[in-house]
């Protein structure tokens, strides 16, 4: 069975047939699939779409690596400098600012938001990635970058301010806005980017800013030019050539970098190796909602993990939760929603929990093998089924209810390929037994039920919901039994 990934370069599901298996591909032999994700920026704790995007990264090299089971090589990079507030070529660093509200230098700042993030990651469960740099740590690479470009005429300075990256001499710029990237262009230019300033096209983007005069930069370092600021987009061409070579298979982050920092990493990139296209599949996650609109630091529209982790819900019924949607739909995050992925979960838990785990399977190699170990019909359409939901563009939604439909006829055969699923793709512990911490409940919240059930009692279920919501508001749940009523955190 063929995994097939949406592909936002052509705008459709494509089989993934990795480089080092493409006829077409002519550089040197590679034995792994290459798999890079753009930042996080390390200036402030992460929000639900930081988390949903490391998510979505891991969910994509363990699918590569643990379900068609070829090598990967992945990277996550750090960006720890350069990274502007807003998408305009000026402006204040974002670094930088943080690190004078925290009175810290951007280099202690990046280290402190660093440090949060890798233990972020190993409390959901998302795997250390093979390689995981710092852009302050491949300035040469930059540096060499812009050179290249420069050699090859892209490029024109502006006087006292950045070399800039010229769009005009690029037939194809802005092609991963497809299908009429012409026409989003002509938007752009109306609209979203800066004034000219000196600007030979409104499209045209930044390399590296020189010194400012009247100040310094914690992150200026020296160039070929003098002294210079490190600017957005050069750091992900640099890294990924770096460790993954000029080509590689899959490019990946949230879907609002496509107008402007991956659509500009492109045209360096491609501009720079002349390979086109220089990566083959370009695999973008959608936004996390909060009240229906993004959830960003720049707009104060966040909750943090750790906001939910506060309110009694663990960081596996987070990793939970991502698996309930597709990873390129929007969802609006809500109290209930992450409740509800918790309730699911945890009915998960208390049926898998009664069976016995076994390792049937576990010395095979390629999750679509284990169709040829199977005895009886029932458990192979189980794994057909499953295999179809995976290779469907990854649909863990999918995945999670083709699960759910077969637990009520099981037998050794399907409780190992859900241990192996389980192992190697959800990590979400299924196969824990839940230990219920024993709480004690505030006596205002006891009262508020009571009046609540009183409330029932006299058929008033306006005033009775009026009830609920207030034990909802102060993170509390209610369960109506026969006679009486249980309260939950």
């Amino acid at each position: 069975m063929k995994l097939k990934l949406y592909n936002t370069l052509t705008r459709t599901k494509e089989e993934f047939i990795p480089l080092m298996e493409d006829s077409a591909y002519q550089w040197p032999k590679k034995d792994f699939v290459g798999i890079y994700s753009c930042w996080p920026t390390v200036y402030s704790m992460p929000h639900f779409g930081n988390v949903r995007a490391s998510f979505t990264a891991d969910l994509i090299r363990n699918t590569i690596q643990y379900i068609l089971w070829y090598k990967t090589i992945s990277v996550m990079n750090f960006t720890d400098v350069w990274h502007l507030a807003g998408d305009s070529d000026d402006g204040e660093e974002k670094m930088e600012k943080a690190a004078r509200q925290e009175w810290l230098t951007a280099r202690d700042l990046a280290k402190k938001y660093e440090e949060v993030f890798i233990k972020f990651f190993k409390d959901l469960n998302i795997d250390p990635f093979t390689i995981m740099p710092r852009a302050t740590e491949h300035i040469q690479e930059q540096i060499d970058l812009v050179k290249s470009l420069e050699s090859k005429w892209y490029t024109y300075v502006i006087d006292w301010d950045w070399v800039y990256m010229d769009t005009s001499k690029i037939p194809d710029y802005g092609k991963l806005l497809w299908p009429n990237y012409k026409k989003a262009l002509g938007w752009i230019k109306w609209w979203e980017r800066v004034d000219l300033k000196g600007k030979k096209n409104l499209t045209d983007f930044a390399l590296w800013k020189f010194h400012i005069w009247d100040g310094k930069r914690d992150m200026e370092r020296e160039s070929p030019r003098w002294v210079w600021f490190p600017w957005r987009h050069a750091e992900c061409s640099a890294m990924s050539s770096k460790y993954l070579w000029d080509q590689f298979d899959i490019h990946h982050w949230w879907y609002d970098l496509i107008p402007v920092h991956h659509t500009n990493e492109i045209a360096q990139s491609e501009c720079s190796t002349w390979l086109h296209p220089r990566v083959k599949y370009r695999i973008h996650n959608q936004f996390v909602l909060m009240n229906w609109k993004k959830m960003a630091k720049s707009d104060w529209n966040t909750v943090s993990p750790f906001e939910v982790i506060d309110k009694w819900y663990s960081y596996l019924d987070m990793r939970y939760f991502f698996f309930t949607t597709h990873y390129s739909s929007f969802f609006d995050f809500t109290r209930d929603s992450i409740q509800q992925a918790q309730n699911t979960r945890k009915n998960l838990i208390k049926k898998l929990s009664q069976l016995e785990k076994n390792y049937l399977f576990e010395d095979i190699q390629s999750f679509n093998l284990i169709e040829n170990k199977l005895n009886t019909e029932i458990w192979k359409k189980f794994r057909t089924e499953t295999m179809e939901a995976i290779c469907d563009d990854i649909n863990t939604p999918q995945v999670i209810a083709t699960i759910n439909s077969y637990l009520s006829n099981v037998n050794n055969e399907i409780i190992s390929i859900i241990y192996r699923l389980e192992n190697k793709f959800l990590k979400v512990w299924l196969f824990d037994s839940i230990v219920e911490e024993k709480i004690e409940i505030p006596s205002e919240i006891i009262d508020l039920a009571k009046q609540r059930l009183q409330a029932k009692k006299d058929k008033n279920f306006t005033l009775a919901d009026e009830f609920r919501n207030k034990i909802q508001d102060v993170w509390y749940q209610i369960k109506d039994t026969p006679d009486w009523f249980e309260i939950f955190k």
